[in-house]
């Protein structure tokens, strides 16, 4: 999208979006409640997040469904209950993932020049959309965008609603789906043509996971993030078709055979240390990388729940610390794709989970 074209659309935008639509509503609970006036007990989180995107959805014929725990909103124009089941179907992977957080009394960091995703518990935000939402609230956002000429505009609208997205949205052109961690929303394009060899539900259960473990536990690892969003794709639906960045033919054995491809590469190997293991970056598709991602997020999930929920806990608060870059004066600013470095991650995780991990998940992906 270029420059002008961008600028038009955000004017657009905004103008259809400066008062929520007259008679707007979102179905929660099999029941259309009008924005203007919920009832009591109609989440907040979930309001908030309607009337970020309520304008835009209206102008362009999407209707809005809302979970019944108001922790994910969706905006299609069709099959609401079914996309909504999917995403309720990942928030229940993620409950499992339960951990006791303490309360954090402190008051919020000034702010911050560049703020970025993930920000861990702090006082509760004001608004949808901003970084200083405290971990495990909010509602999360997910778009079934049924043409993709209307992928443009809704790029506009949340640059207006966040504006450090404006330059990825200028150049961003329509792609199966995506994900961010702030704000909390993705989308699931439709109508593309590398749709052929895809599944919609598939990528709306894998970009749900996504936004559900950082509504949980804020920003993470890149592998481990995706690994969890494939656990997530083959329990919920029993395949996998979501492969972000990657472009070009998906064999059948792709899809289901990831148990039996991931042994192989483990085969007559004692251990699995984290620095082979955490080898997919973000930007690229690794094969590998993938199926050792999707291999350590299923047994963590799986075999060690509450420590690997202790583990995401953590990791994001090194990841709150480390990303942080002190520009004197009691301001900061974010780094950009900060990751917390491998060896970090492996010491969170042997420490939360097993100490003998290597050796222990080398042995569950390839038994035998």
């Amino acid at each position: 999208m270029d420059c002008r074209k961008f600028v038009l659309a955000v004017a657009a935008v905004l103008a259809l979006v400066t008062q929520l639509v007259a008679g707007s509503s979102v179905t929660w609970k099999g029941k259309k409640v009008d924005l203007a006036a919920p009832p009591a007990d109609f989440p907040g989180d979930a309001k908030e997040a309607a009337e970020a995107l309520v304008g835009w959805a209206d102008a362009h014929g999407y209707k809005l469904d809302l979970d019944r725990s108001g922790r994910a909103l969706v905006i299609s124009t069709s099959n609401g209950s079914k996309w909504v089941k999917h995403a309720e179907s990942v928030l229940a992977m993620v409950d499992e993932l339960h951990v006791d957080r303490p309360e954090f009394p402190r008051p919020p960091p000034t702010g911050p020049v560049n703020p970025g995703p993930g920000e861990w518990p702090g006082p509760a935000a004001a608004k949808w959309g901003t970084s200083e939402r405290r971990l495990d609230t909010g509602t999360f956002v997910l778009v079934v965008v049924k043409r993709p000429e209307d992928h443009g505009s809704l790029l506009a609208r949340l640059a207006a609603i966040t504006p450090y997205l404006a330059s990825w949205a200028k150049s961003s052109t329509p792609a199966p789906g995506f994900a961010l961690g702030e704000p909390l929303v993705g989308a699931v394009v439709l109508g593309l043509p590398e749709n052929k060899e895809w599944n919609a539900e598939n990528e709306f259960v894998h970009r749900a996971a996504e936004l559900a473990l950082q509504r949980k536990f804020g920003r993470q690892p890149y592998w481990l993030l995706q690994g969890f969003a494939w656990h997530a794709e083959m329990e919920v639906r029993r395949g996998i078709y979501c492969f972000p960045y990657r472009s070009g033919f998906v064999w059948a054995v792709e899809h289901t055979g990831w148990r039996a491809r991931a042994a192989a590469l483990w085969r007559g190997k004692s251990e699995a240390p984290l620095a082979e293991v955490a080898t997919l970056k973000r930007g690229t598709f690794d094969d590998a990388g993938a199926l050792n991602a999707w291999g350590a997020a299923t047994f963590l999930a799986e075999k060690h729940a509450a420590g690997f929920a202790q583990a995401l806990d953590e990791l994001n608060r090194l990841w709150e610390s480390g990303s942080r870059k002190d520009l004197g004066g009691g301001s900061w600013e974010r780094i950009p794709d900060y990751e917390v470095p491998v060896a970090e991650q492996e010491r969170v995780l042997r420490a939360k989970t097993r100490d003998d991990l290597p050796k222990a998940l080398a042995s569950w992906l390839s038994p035998g």
